[in-house]
């Protein structure tokens, strides 16, 4: 008659197995965010977080070609008013635009 193996050691090892797939987990998560912060690019960021720069700074670099200047205001509202040399880009169809964006230029973005 043949003997049967108990099922019992590989229940044993089921926790050993979860916290081996939590480690690596945290830690791919953990690289994952490092490489997004050091190529520039957070996944998360507070408003606190965001650069922001004066009037003044933002001028000089649009008038220098540093940088581009998006309005992100609807387009009605651009069209009564807007910056010198802004671009319209309403927030409410990031969507649509945000793939034509280059991701090496500098855009400096207001909504006031």
């Amino acid at each position: 008659m043949k003997r049967r193996i108990p099922q019992q050691s590989r229940n044993k090892l089921l926790p050993i197995y979860l916290v081996v797939a939590i480690v690596v987990l945290t830690i791919g998560f953990m690289i994952y965010r490092g490489v997004r912060k050091e190529t520039g690019n957070p996944i998360l960021m507070s408003a606190s977080d965001v650069p922001r720069i004066s009037a003044t700074d933002a001028i000089a670099a649009v008038n220098a070609e540093n940088a581009i200047l998006l309005d992100t205001r609807t387009a009605s509202q651009y069209e009564a008013s807007h910056a010198w040399g802004s671009v319209s880009m309403p927030y409410a169809e990031i969507e649509s635009w945000i793939d034509t964006l280059d991701k090496d230029a500098w855009y400096i973005t207001y909504c006031t």
